[in-house]
């Protein structure tokens, strides 16, 4: 686990919501292009983006490098890119994974 999903669970486990929900909501605040320059540990990004004071670089590069700009999204099973899949409990499961999951039962 990551410094972003560390930081995520310890502000659920001291009840700080508006935390949280900023934490997932930062995909929505962060243009493409410096999504792209924060992979690139391109600092000069903090200029133009706003955060708030208990968040620094790290967690927001560690962020970053979860984050894919490819087409499609990363199954946590097979890690691999598909656009074909299902979102449970904010995780994405590609087709295939799926299927054989429920060929188990």
């Amino acid at each position: 686990m990551g410094i972003f999903e560390e930081k995520k669970n310890e502000f659920y486990r001291k009840g700080a919501v508006d935390r949280v929900k900023w934490m997932e909501g930062l995909k929505k605040t962060i243009l493409p292009s410096q999504l792209k320059r924060i992979q690139q540990n391109d600092k000069m990004v903090l200029q133009e983006i706003v955060l708030p004071k208990w968040a620094n670089w790290e967690l927001i590069y560690d962020w970053a490098q979860d984050q894919d700009t490819s087409k499609g999204l990363r199954c946590v099973f097979c890690y691999e890119q598909h656009e074909n899949g299902a979102t449970y409990m904010e995780k994405f499961i590609c087709e295939n994974c799926y299927l054989k999951i429920k060929n188990l039962h």
